[in-house]
């Protein structure tokens, strides 16, 4: 660890949580997580409290892994080609249309078995907003799992038996935008400023009309435009995909760092994979240059 990054390790502190081994991973990784985050937050004043909250939440989540789980994790730590070998076999489905419930999903493990598959992709399954949804990508709770398909109780059973069997678990997580009707998003509506900051909002059309120049409409026919105005805001909300998914602002830290603690929440639960949605979509909300013709 460099001499710089070293003291601001230690100015920020160590996490209460966790046990040795994980501090020992923590100090040897820190420089990784720091340095990437220090270059695109550059002097944000803000950086500094939000990543001393990633650090703690990390140490608390490291503390409540289940002894099965911390196996897992040492066993991958010395494999770190685990899910890239050649032997590995994967299965994509949606866990409604495969199975109905993860219950059912559980169910039909011994199928997955006897296929040979290693790595199992469930598409989106986290809390919704009602439908249009977007196909279960306008997530409203991402500690939650989507009603019909059952509980995060479920889904940890899940995880434990795929596990059992050898087998990782992948979910996706919508990391682009969340549902209007997602609490971040409610907040702001009742006049939360933090949480107003969490979107990607304008007082007026000049800048949304200056990216519109060159943005590439995802669903034109259905959902033309790429920003809609609020009146409770009195804002222009950045809506790639759909009114109602509001895109999240990455230029503040605080964004960052609790989409971090939904992911972490999630391997807590024993994911094993994350698959990012969208993210070719999480730019700079810096004002884009002018064209000239």
């Amino acid at each position: 660890m460099r001499p710089d990054v070293r003291a601001e390790y230690e100015r920020l502190g160590c996490p209460l949580q966790g046990d040795e081994a994980f501090h020992r991973r923590l100090a040897r990784f820190f420089t990784e997580l720091r340095d990437p985050l220090a270059a695109v937050y550059g002097d944000d004043a803000r950086l500094e409290t939000e990543l001393a909250r990633l650090l703690e939440a990390m140490a608390c989540t490291a503390a409540r892994r289940t002894p099965e789980l911390r196996a897992l994790d040492h066993e991958r730590e010395i494999t770190p080609d685990w899910l890239q070998r050649e032997q590995a076999l994967g299965y994509v489905a949606y866990a409604d249309r495969f199975a109905g419930t993860l219950q059912g999903v559980r169910e039909r493990i011994p199928y997955l078995t006897e296929l040979g598959i290693s790595y199992l992709h469930l598409m989106p399954l986290l809390k919704t907003r009602p439908e249009p949804n977007d196909g279960g990508y306008a997530v409203v709770d991402y500690g939650a799992v989507e009603p019909s398909l059952g509980t995060m109780d479920d889904l940890r059973r899940l995880a434990d038996d795929l596990h059992g069997n050898g087998m990782a678990l992948c979910v996706d997580v919508v990391v682009n935008h969340t549902a209007r009707e997602h609490p971040w998003a409610q907040a702001a509506l009742h006049g939360d400023p933090d949480k107003l900051a969490y979107y990607r909002t304008f007082p007026d059309r000049t800048r949304p009309d200056a990216y519109e120049r060159t943005l590439p409409e995802v669903f034109p026919g259905i959902a033309p435009g790429s920003f809609t105005y609020v009146e409770h805001l009195e804002r222009w909300v950045w809506t790639t995909f759909n009114a109602y998914q509001w895109d999240l602002d990455y230029t503040n830290p605080a964004v960052f760092r609790s989409m971090a603690e939904a992911m972490l929440n999630l391997a807590d639960a024993g994911v094993d994979v994350l698959r990012l949605d969208a993210v070719p979509f999480c730019g700079s909300a810096r004002a884009p240059t002018a064209r000239t013709s």
